[in-house]
């Protein structure tokens, strides 16, 4: 009974390992990736909230084939103020082709990141 469980596991492997060894394998290339990533961060002694806009367009043209697009942006305040303005803008544009010498046909992967902190620092009243 041992014996035949050894086997029939033996030719399960195998016919696994000639599935895949007689499948085709296709080379593989990666679409466009455009990412965004932003950190808005305001550190003061008000307890009024800051005014954070963070205004991301990405958009894309036309099949595309291995090109990224990445933009970082940082913006810091720290002091005492009642009244913080934070904005910002980012674009990004890719274009490609209307046929791909690859063949490969795919969405363009967009990832927008935007972290907004506002602290409120009673310590920063001291400094007035």
């Amino acid at each position: 009974m041992e014996r035949l469980k050894i086997f029939s596991l033996s030719l399960l492997s195998l016919s696994a390992t000639v599935t895949l060894a007689s499948s085709p394998i296709l080379p593989v290339s990666a679409q466009c990736v455009m990412a965004d990533v932003s950190v808005q961060a305001a550190i003061r002694g008000s307890k009024k909230p800051v005014q954070q806009t963070n205004d991301v367009d990405m958009q894309n043209k036309g099949a595309c084939v291995g090109n990224t697009s990445v933009h970082t942006g940082t913006q810091l305040y720290v002091g005492g103020g009642d009244k913080v303005i934070q904005r910002r803008n980012s674009r990004h544009r890719l274009e490609g082709v209307s046929s791909p010498a690859t063949g490969v046909i795919g969405p363009t992967v967009k990832i927008p990141v935007n972290v907004q902190v506002d602290v409120y620092n009673p310590a920063e009243r001291l400094n007035r």
